[in-house]
């Protein structure tokens, strides 16, 4: 083989194993941070164990580049590591028996060795290719992130994900191994190395502490650049896994692209250098901008939004490791490990200063602006370098004016669709490290609404009064409920609820992001006022006679260290097959709070059936049932609430209000039907005692080794109100395990409740028929309208049924009074019109839609009234005319020269 040859396939055999080994060190780097939550708590977690991998990943780097002719040798070793050690790994950090010590120790490890391949192959022919190198192993970590941490967890679990990794390491430290053995290519005879690059011209050599100073600050200030487009990405495209992994994904695409395009661009040496800090300096200003571009490309597939997103800000930041690497010189693998050594301090400042500690105090764009502002030092750090001082110097400038314009910006966050809807009027936004909390007066639904990063976490409309079962129901089970936690505070609803019991005398409410217990004084009404002491007087638990304490922090974790605590735990988190929410259904989750329960304890889950597809909803349920050697599961309007206990409880009738009693607490279970034990039983409709049979053949546990439902593809469409009518349980009469003791109470009522269900079941699949999906096979048999009559038959006085018919008709009067004005422009058709639109007004008085409708039918027979319902509208929807309904009640009024609404709406 000529030496030429032999040059070519070492450094192809290197350009390969750089991206197998990326794809092995992202793969492991995001299957590690995400299993990191379990033992060091949500949020805190990541950040953590990110922070401990890329650190001990730099070291790797340093230490390899000092390998010298020890190189082919140490790749093999690391493959070889990898390969078996990446699952045990995995295996320390989710069960987490080590400590967090133990934890960071085992995430470090495999960052370590991660980090031997890069400088090591960096050497012979592929030592001319640096910046070739690092764009492949980017290009590989992104099929890491995407193919490894996301498609492999979702087919087949975390530890298959590991094995996987280790795998791609071990073909990594192979083909590295191949590319640097001298013996390999050039024969027993020959001592030589294969030639190495010739030492390239500096034009302006970047002195050492410059280097370093580039390659910390620079890695600093892209960690940061990094989270803020992670924040972003979850509310322009959802906080869902598809989301985050397109973000991340597209991140490393991104940095991918500029190691690769940007260096043979830019200058050599020091003024190259200085070039790439004024990039990244007018990079880092694309998030004040970019809300003007991503609608443009709404309607794209979400891995080209993503690109869209991150290309343009994180691009430069991919060539400075390259772009420094030029003008260092020297060595090339020991010059690079040299370099890499000091993104461990960047790391270690970058992200975690972002997310725990400035975003926190000062908001997301003011914390991009203070690491914007270490991008000026870095340039200043050039400056003294040969033919570098000009463009240093406007590096320097840029930087610091990109960090005066993000300090001074309006919040990203608040220009993402979620926050931006016109039908939203603002009550409070802040940014903490977990969340964008927002309170916001929701006009079209007439609600206040919580959303956390742009997600309806809570509100205050019909369709939550669930919440308030959520924190009646296991208490009026309990003999003695002296100590709650309620797991996700969201609007206080539960706790209010649970405030009214006088049994009770401490609640601890289980929360993770400050900013939501600060929201809690806007829902005032609806929490009972039970938070009124506010921050930080809650967070002090030293006060025995205290009745509501907050314990800020993952609620996992505070269930974890409170062991036979308490004689209730209610659990509200974020949706099951959310990144942030999947950990507190598995079956670990379960056991975890079952051990935090005092001796005939109960554990009180939320499940929404409405938002799961069957395969996810069924898992779910599997996962409680196995936790608990019995459970049940209830029923208010459409969500579910399961109940898990050591032993089956019982309805005691002392724990429910007399019929005279006029309290606030009987008023409150009146209203929702729990007023006497055979009401609350009558909202069975599921009862199980754990056994095998409960699993059959390729039934896939949720387990926190795999939290598949979190990776399965998103859906979309009106395909989703399916969800309701596959999902909801209507309760089957014939079961004893059903009727006995628990409906035999109130059995009319028990039918007419099993009827509600099967209504319920026929308009969502009605719902779906109407928008061109049916249900195959149909399990919503018959009419709504006769489940509906059925229920209203049994039970005429219960809450539910009677609440189920105003909406249906409320439905059926707002589309009848819009389908009528669209019917023609005569004021035969505003007259009939009217009536319909009046009731419905009548019955949602807090909707501005329905009163923009009624606006619209008076203005088109002349009414002088039809002013004063706009005035309505608009009262409860200021932009009502930038909305939808807003825009369509125009449509269908008279011409503007006659009526001029949309001049008070805009």
């Amino acid at each position: 083989m000529s030496r030429r040859t032999a040059g070519t396939c070492s450094a192809a055999l290197a350009l390969l194993a750089a991206g197998l080994a990326g794809a092995a060190g992202l793969g492991l780097q995001v299957n590690l941070a995400s299993a990191a939550s379990l033992p060091l708590g949500a949020g805190t977690g990541p950040a953590l164990a990110l922070a401990a991998f890329v650190a001990s990943w730099a070291l790797g780097a340093w230490l390899a580049g000092r390998a010298g002719e020890r190189a082919p040798a140490l790749l093999l070793s690391a493959g070889l590591a990898l390969a078996g050690l990446a699952p045990l790994a995995l295996l320390a950090v989710v069960r987490g028996t080590l400590g967090a010590p133990g934890v960071l120790l085992a995430v470090g490890v495999v960052g370590l060795l991660q980090g031997l391949f890069l400088p090591a192959l960096a050497r012979g022919r592929a030592s001319r290719a640096v910046a070739l190198l690092f764009a492949l192993n980017l290009a590989g970590a992104w099929l890491g992130a995407f193919g490894i941490a996301d498609v492999v967890v979702r087919d087949s679990g975390r530890v298959s994900a590991a094995l996987v990794a280790g795998g791609a390491a071990l073909a990594a430290g192979l083909s590295g191994w191949a590319a640097q053995s001298r013996r390999l290519w050039t024969g027993p005879a020959t001592a030589s190395a294969l030639p190495s690059a010739p030492a390239e011209r500096q034009d302006g050599p970047l002195g050492p502490c410059a280097g370093a100073l580039v390659v910390g600050l620079g890695t600093a200030w892209m960690g940061g650049v990094e989270w803020t487009l992670v924040r972003l990405g979850a509310l322009w495209f959802g906080g869902m896994q598809d989301a985050l992994t397109a973000v991340l994904s597209a991140s490393l695409a991104a940095l991918a692209l500029g190691a690769a395009l940007l260096p043979p661009l830019l200058p050599r040496g020091a003024r190259g250098v200085a070039w790439g800090l004024a990039a990244c300096a007018l990079a880092s200003c694309w998030i004040l901008v970019v809300d003007r571009v991503l609608p443009g490309v709404a309607d794209a597939p979400l891995a080209l939004r993503a690109l869209v997103l991150c290309v343009p800000a994180l691009a430069p930041f991919g060539a400075l490791l390259p772009l420094v690497h030029r003008a260092r010189g020297g060595e090339s693998g020991r010059a690079l490990g040299d370099l890499v050594l000091h993104e461990v301090w960047g790391a270690c400042l970058g992200i975690p200063l972002v997310q725990l500690v400035l975003t926190p105090a000062v908001g997301l764009a003011p914390a991009l602006a203070a690491v914007a502002a270490l991008g000026a030092v870095a340039a200043l750090a050039v400056v003294r370098a040969a033919r570098a001082h000009t463009p240093a110097l406007a590096a320097a400038v840029a930087a610091l004016a990109a960090a005066a314009l993000l300090a001074r910006a309006e919040p990203p966050a608040l220009r993402a669709p979620a926050l931006a809807n016109p039908a939203f009027v603002l009550r409070s936004f802040a940014e903490d490290r977990d969340f964008a909390v927002t309170v916001v007066d929701d006009g079209l639904l007439g609600e206040r609404t919580l959303l956390t990063d742009g997600f309806r976490a809570a509100g205050t409309g019909r369709d939550y009064r669930y919440m308030r079962v959520l924190g009646h129901l296991p208490l009026l089970l309990h003999p003695h409920p002296g100590r709650v936690a309620v797991l996700a505070l969201g609007t206080g609803t539960t706790v209010g609820a649970v405030s009214l019991h006088p049994e009770v005398e401490r609640i601890d409410v289980l929360e993770i992001s400050r900013a939501v217990v600060e929201a809690a004084p806007l829902f005032a009404a609806h929490n009972r006022d039970a938070l009124a002491e506010g921050l930080p007087g809650l967070l002090d638990d030293s006060d025995a006679a205290r009745r509501v304490v907050v314990r800020l922090g993952d609620g996992r974790r505070s269930l974890r260290e409170s062991p036979g605590a308490y004689d209730v735990v209610t659990m509200e988190p974020l949706l099951p097959d959310s990144p942030f929410g999947v950990h507190l259904y598995t079956e670990e989750a379960y056991a975890v709070a079952r051990r935090a329960l005092k001796p005939g304890g109960l554990v009180c889950q939320w499940v929404p059936p409405h938002a799961l597809e069957p395969a996810t909803y069924a898992a779910l349920h599997r996962a409680f049932w196995r936790a608990f050697p019995w459970s049940a599961t209830f029923v208010s309007g459409t969500q579910e609430i399961l109940i898990g206990a050591e032993r089956e409880p019982a309805f005691d009738p002392a724990r429910f209000p007399a019929p005279d009693d006029a309290g606030e607490l009987a008023r409150e279970l009146r209203e929702l039907g729990l007023d006497t034990p055979g009401a609350a039983g009558a909202r069975l409709a599921r009862r199980e005692r754990w056994d095998a049979s409960h699993y059959t053949l390729g039934d896939r546990r949720l387990t926190d080794l795999d939290p598949w439902i979190a990776y399965r593809p998103r859906r979309a469409g009106p395909e989703l109100l399916l969800d309701l009518a596959r999902n909801l349980p209507v309760g089957d009469e014939s079961d004893p395990l059903l009727i006995a003791p628990w409906q035999a109470l109130e059995p009319k009522r028990a039918e007419a409740l099993r009827a509600l269900r099967r209504a319920r079941r026929a308009h969502a699949a009605a719902e779906a028929r109407l928008r061109g999906v049916l249900l195959t096979p149909d399990s919503a048999a018959g009419s709504a309208d006769e489940h509906l009559a059925r229920a209203l038959d049994l039970a005429p006085d219960d809450p539910e049924p009677r609440a189920f018919a105003a909406e249906l008709q409320f439905l059926a009067d707002l589309r009848a009074g819009v389908a009528a004005l669209a019917a023609g422009s005569a004021r035969d058709a505003a007259l009939a019109a009217l009536d319909p639109l009046t009731s419905a007004a009548l019955a949602r008085p807090e909707r501005a839609d329905v009163h923009a409708y009624v606006a619209a039918a008076l203005a088109r027979i002349a009414s002088p009234a039809a002013e004063k319902a706009w005035d309505a509208a608009l009262a409860r929807c200021p932009r009502l005319a930038q909305t939808e309904p807003g825009r369509r009640a125009l449509e269908l009024g008279p011409p503007l020269g006659a009526w001029k609404p949309a001049e008070r709406g805009d």
